[in-house]
């Protein structure tokens, strides 16, 4: 049982062996407890990683969860069987998400309808084995068309737990999923100078929605940012949210670690 005055990581790459080697995360992992992260859930983008998710919360059980998915990056590279896979994995009782899923049209949007067709499968796993789904969004700077897409699709099911990972959009959009009931993932970019849209967004969000992740190895907080982003580094965003929610930090880690154990099941 997690405990309410630690930290619970909600996204993290401990299965991206481009940046991580199996050396690297006994360590890290340490630190991490070492520096108040109690819990973390390892996202995956592929079935590779979904394998690999799943086979590192079986080794740190109780401390590493499993996400599983294909990212719509790489809905291209692959098949609609792969999800047979998925769905097989799903029945892993260390597997506590589908993601990370959704839509990404920052590269390109020439997949967009294979991207969609993926997402709508993922969101079936997710209501047929009863997981949280995590959702992926991207776009073009000032460009909302993959978050109008997303919002879209989600209307169309009745699911109970959705996550917004690593939400990078403004006020207006944070809104639209807390009325569709969603949870609200934030990261290190909360922490960066030119964050201004997103910090305003945070200052609106209500605690009792939100979550915090870390993304490592990517988007690594302010001051570190540009170096390889670590488990120990959430501190970081725990302490941005807290001053921009003028509160303290034991509290966004209360509220954000319940809210975790409450909609993981954990």
């Amino acid at each position: 049982m997690l405990k309410d005055n630690k930290i619970f990581d909600a996204h993290i790459h401990f299965n991206d062996d481009y940046k991580y080697t199996e050396q690297m995360i006994d360590p890290m992992i340490k630190e991490a407890i070492e520096n108040d992260v109690e819990g973390f859930l390892c996202a995956s983008f592929d079935v590779k990683s979904s394998l690999r998710a799943v086979e590192l919360s079986k080794k740190y059980g109780g401390i590493i969860f499993a996400g599983i998915a294909i990212h719509p990056n790489d809905v291209s590279k692959t098949d609609l069987s792969v999800l047979d896979t998925l769905d097989e994995l799903a029945n892993n009782k260390e597997v506590i998400a589908i993601g990370e899923t959704g839509l990404d049209y920052f590269y390109t949007k020439e997949d967009a309808a294979l991207q969609k067709v993926f997402f709508n499968k993922h969101i079936e796993l997710a209501i047929k084995h009863n997981k949280v789904l995590q959702v992926h969004i991207r776009d073009h700077v000032d460009s909302y068309e993959a978050y109008d897409d997303v919002i879209e699709i989600l209307k169309k099911y009745s699911i109970k737990n959705v996550v917004i990972h690593c939400f990078s959009a403004n006020t207006e959009y944070a809104q639209k999923f807390l009325d569709l009931g969603c949870y609200i993932n934030i990261g290190g970019a909360v922490t960066f100078k030119n964050a201004k849209t997103l910090q305003e967004a945070v200052l609106n969000i209500p605690l009792e929605k939100m979550l915090v992740e870390t993304d490592a190895p990517y988007l690594t907080p302010h001051p570190n940012r540009g170096k390889l982003n670590e488990a120990k580094y959430i501190n970081l965003t725990v302490e941005k949210i807290a001053e921009l929610k003028n509160t303290t930090r034991e509290e966004v880690i209360k509220i954000t670690t319940r809210n975790a154990k409450l909609i993981f099941n954990i």
